[in-house]
């Protein structure tokens, strides 16, 4: 489950100026089924690499490992409170 929070404050700067500050959290459970699903991308770039296949499907498996773990690694955990 991603959550999304939406936080309007005021900015001090104008009088009716309201800053949105958009907030994603990834749950543990869906940050593992993200993490597995790049590793076997990345088992399936290395399977059709090393068979010499056809390019397209490693940029496909390649675009999506990197996607994936780029989206993992600069999206927050949402932490139990």
């Amino acid at each position: 489950m991603v959550v999304i929070h939406l936080d309007l404050k005021h900015n001090p700067s104008s009088q009716n100026a309201e800053r949105k500050l958009l907030t994603v959290q990834l749950t543990p459970a869906i940050a593992t089924v993200i993490f597995v699903l790049a590793c076997l991308s990345g088992y399936q770039y290395r399977r059709v690499w090393k068979a010499e296949g056809p390019r397209w499907q490693l940029w496909i498996f390649g675009v999506f490992t990197a996607a994936a773990l780029l989206f993992l690694a600069f999206t927050p955990l949402q932490t139990g409170t």
